[in-house]
């Protein structure tokens, strides 16, 4: 397979999988409510997008409320005793995530008046944000169509297609352009439910195949899986 995809059946099963997720996906009763989407807001968001990086979400979960209730906002953020906020966020590793996130609060402060961006574009000018992290962000605060290139969507991608994982995290070029076709505008799911079909459903080391609205649509579920 070329670098670029091709297959126009490929593409109309990513079509009909990203249709079918947005009609037909109910979340199980095991659903973790995490506490960035509710009470939402930009800032919030921005906060969790920027700890999720190599991350599970569960266990920036168990830190995200002690770190807002100490910095409500992106102003007493940007103004943070690094110390305190290592000690925070000491159990999600990656000793330089602290320094980033007060750098991105401060250069949002200084540059764009508090505002956290709207466009990826300008999200990737901010310190310690990369594309996905500027994705995500785009899309769950702003509403941008973008899927983010989220681990769990691309292996799930990987098992719809038979397309390989080339990179264990990054996925692949051929997975990276089939993207756009799970997007809103194609007539798919938001991001943020396409996001929890992945990682619930099409979980990364049992998938919850029995739960799949798409089992007559996936490569896995046809042939692997059997």
């Amino acid at each position: 397979m070329s670098s670029r995809i091709n297959d126009a059946r490929i593409k109309k099963t990513v079509q009909n999988a990203a249709i079918r997720i947005k009609v037909e996906y109910k979340p199980p009763g095991k659903e973790i409510k995490f506490p960035w989407r509710s009470p939402r807001s930009t800032y919030r968001i921005f906060v969790a997008e920027s700890l999720l990086v190599r991350t599970r979400a569960e266990a920036v979960a168990r830190v995200f409320p002690i770190l807002i209730e100490k910095y409500p906002n992106i102003h007493a953020l940007a103004k943070s005793n690094e110390r305190d906020l290592a000690e925070i966020l000491k159990s999600l590793g990656l000793p330089q995530r602290q320094a980033l996130l007060k750098r991105g609060a401060q250069f949002i402060v200084e540059h764009n008046r508090g505002r956290v961006p709207k466009t990826i574009a300008e999200l990737l000018k901010v310190p310690g944000l990369g594309r996905y992290s500027a994705t995500a962000i785009a899309s769950f605060a702003f509403k941008s169509a973008e899927v983010p290139a989220d681990v769990n969507i691309l292996r799930f991608l990987s098992r719809l297609t038979g397309l390989p994982m080339t990179h264990a995290t990054k996925g692949s070029r051929n997975l990276w352009d089939l993207l756009p076709l799970l997007s809103s505008l194609e007539g798919g799911p938001k991001s943020e439910r396409l996001l929890d079909f992945s990682r619930l459903v099409c979980a990364p080391r049992v998938p919850n195949c029995g739960l799949c609205p798409l089992q007559r649509l996936c490569f896995f579920y046809l042939t692997a899986a059997k």
